[in-house]
């Protein structure tokens, strides 16, 4: 693993915009592991109240 650049496998579509091919690896490892603390942290808050909600009912 260099400091090769990315290059999309998506073709551009009219109306559209297509991802820059300029990203680097690092920076595409970067964006992945914000998106999974993202998703976890989305996971935790959307647990949190349901349970809060099912404490309450019951």
């Amino acid at each position: 693993m260099g400091d090769e650049t990315f290059r999309t496998p998506y073709t551009p579509y009219a109306g559209g915009s297509t991802p820059s091919a300029s990203v680097g690896p690092q920076e595409g490892r970067h964006e992945l592991w914000g998106f999974f603390w993202l998703a976890l942290l989305n996971t935790t808050v959307i647990a949190v109240v349901g349970i809060t909600t099912w404490w309450f009912v019951h």
